[in-house]
């Protein structure tokens, strides 16, 4: 069974049941028993004012959808709103109270309601699983996609319908003939809705790829139908983890396949740096590289003692896979005075008065991953923190041509005490990641040799990051006040401040490398904490108030902490052009972003 999530989904699943029975298998409805909504013809009339007139303008969605389906009949209405339902129910990553208000604002065009006590109000409440930033931001493609489906659906005969519907791969057929289906979160989510028990509660085809692709020894052959797949894999793994409620995204799985630490490059960074050996993550200051780093390392570890291992011995020995996490990860943290000495090899004083050479930090590193033979081992990886801090050619040294070079042998221009000419290699197992802010100049000295040796990606500011770390955070103090009841007015937050790097990137006097990362924007939880004070009020804002003007908490971490911080990136400015940058860009975070 793949229904285990953070809460209790059961309610998801009743709504997902009454919207096959009452609006697939019938014309009815999933808010107003009694009523005919999800009819052919009202389906045409919305395919027509949504999916064959797109709105491709910059306004917000609901703007556009209010324009397209606002002057529509209040049936047409409705079952716009019951789309939205459905599109609502699976994720988690949208809070209950941002569900209900659009469904709410839909509703209200043909002069409805959805009542808190209702079925659909209460499913809102949690959620199966993230669609991501992503899912938001393509909502019109997964609407459309949600309505091609059931005009097709519709056109099936009665009978076919009812053999469709009791049958998963019957059902998946279906869903996969509508015209680019693949790519939609949306086909991913009805298939689990409906059908929990034969489908992963998993909303993104490639991470399905890369279970089956990190689980492939359970299963025999190669299913072209990954979903199959999955479900083959799942009950291998019941088998090999008995008496344990198994999710992809809970332990002990997540850590075998899952990888967290995506950017814009359009590919994993794990994939990456397995081709590579090493890849520097860069970007402006404050986008959680370091974490990243860390992530990054501890799936390349799990990841390679599930291959090493096989999944059997790999779930029974997740004791000693945890322990090599802890002690395979190696990190540096770089700066000025961090030279070729310190890192290859540097002369020293030696007992007797003479001098001699003694090896640095790397070599140090090597023999001690050497004591232990290759076929015993897992990888180590070597976290070079803000590498941009020091001359890291100089630091490098005979190194740099060894990172082609793996498993060669050189020796360097020195002898140890004993007289024997010291030597260098680096074994293929020692993966390096490198951190680098965009800010520091001294990336423009990095010469062209170098960074071929390395891969880049780029870590800019993730809003969803944002977010789900202001979530964290805010859970931590207790304070009594639901964080869904806070998410909008975040999420808002996230939206100004990308509006307020939009800027930054296009400002002739900044540019994309000083833009905000979102670790400066978290103080601003406990600035909302103070400013709500011990008994909180179950305001309707927190961030800005009804009429779209910032609240204290928001004016605070411009003031103490993104204020302060752009200021010394035009340190190079007269006060007044200064001032005057500074001003227009408070003006960009304070104003309240048009609501979805």
């Amino acid at each position: 069974m793949a229904r285990y999530t953070e809460h209790d989904p059961s309610k998801i699943y009743e709504v997902a049941k009454a919207f096959l029975s009452d609006c697939l298998l019938r014309d009815g409805s999933l808010l107003n028993a009694g009523e005919s909504v999800w009819r052919t013809d009202l389906l045409g009339r919305i395919h027509k004012a949504f999916v064959a007139a797109p709105d491709e303008g910059q306004r917000s969605f609901m703007d556009k959808f209010k324009d397209q389906i606002g002057k529509e009949d209040p049936e047409v209405v409705r079952l716009a709103a019951e789309i939205l339902c459905v599109y609502f129910l699976f994720p988690s990553n949208v809070g209950g109270v941002r569900k209900r208000q659009i469904v709410n604002q839909i509703l209200a065009w043909a002069g409805g309601e959805l009542p808190p006590d209702h079925l659909v109000s209460e499913a809102f409440s949690t959620g199966i699983g993230s669609g991501g930033q992503g899912y938001n931001t393509r909502r019109p493609f997964e609407i459309a996609f949600l309505i091609e489906f059931a005009i097709a659906w519709k056109k099936l005969s009665s009978e076919r319908r009812v053999e469709v519907a009791a049958d998963p791969w019957l059902f998946q057929g279906l869903v996969d003939s509508i015209e680019d289906a693949e790519p939609k979160q949306l086909r991913h989510m009805l298939l689990h809705m409906l059908f929990p028990d034969h489908f992963e509660r998993i909303a993104s085809g490639s991470h399905k790829q890369r279970v089956v692709n990190a689980f492939a020894g359970l299963v025999e052959g190669d299913p072209q139908n990954e979903d199959r797949a999955l479900l083959a894999i799942r009950r291998e793994l019941e088998k090999l983890l008995p008496n344990q409620q198994l999710d992809f995204y809970w332990s002990p799985l997540v850590g075998a396949w899952y990888d967290d630490s995506e950017g814009e490059s359009g590919g994993a960074p794990l994939e990456i740096i397995q081709h590579k050996k090493q890849i520097v993550l860069y970007g402006p200051p404050g986008t959680s590289k370091t974490y990243r780093s860390k992530k990054l390392a501890e799936r390349v570890i799990r990841s390679a003692a599930l291959s090493q291992m096989g999944p059997a011995k790999y779930f029974q020995s997740q004791p000693v896979v945890a322990a090599a996490v802890e002690s395979n990860v190696h990190r540096l943290q770089l700066h000025p005075a961090y030279s070729y000495e310190d890192f290859i090899r540097a002369l020293h004083i030696a007992k007797h008065g003479g001098t001699e050479y003694r090896a640095g930090y790397l070599p140090r590193l090597i023999a001690d991953i050497e004591k232990t033979p290759r076929s015993e081992r897992l990888p180590h990886v070597l976290i070079l923190d803000e590498m941009n801090r020091t001359d890291l050619s100089r630091m490098l040294g005979e190194c740099f041509s060894l990172l082609e070079d793996r498993n060669q042998t050189i020796e360097l221009p020195a002898r140890d005490s004993d007289g024997a000419a010291m030597k260098l290699r680096i074994p293929d197992d020692l993966f390096v990641i490198g951190t680098m802010n965009l800010i520091d100049q001294s990336i423009e000295q990095i010469d062209f040799a170098l960074r071929r040796r390395f891969l880049w990606l780029l870590c800019p500011f993730d809003a969803e990051a944002l977010v789900g770390a202001a979530e964290a955070r805010w859970r931590e103090l207790k304070s009594g006040l639901d964080w869904d009841r806070l998410e909008p007015d975040f999420r808002k937050l996230a939206e100004a401040t990308a509006a307020l790097n939009r800027e930054i990137h296009d400002s002739p006097l900044l540019g994309a490398q000083y833009e905000v990362g979102h670790t400066y924007l978290l103080d601003v939880v406990v600035f909302l904490r103070n400013f709500l004070g011990p008994r909180p009020a179950h305001k309707q804002n927190y961030l800005w108030n009804k009429k779209g003007r910032v609240l204290e908490p928001v004016v605070q971490v411009w003031n103490l902490s993104l204020r302060p911080l752009l200021e010394q990136y035009l340190a190079g400015l007269d006060a007044i052009a200064r001032n005057a940058e500074l001003d227009r860009l408070s003006k960009v975070l304070f104003k309240p972003p048009v609501a979805e």
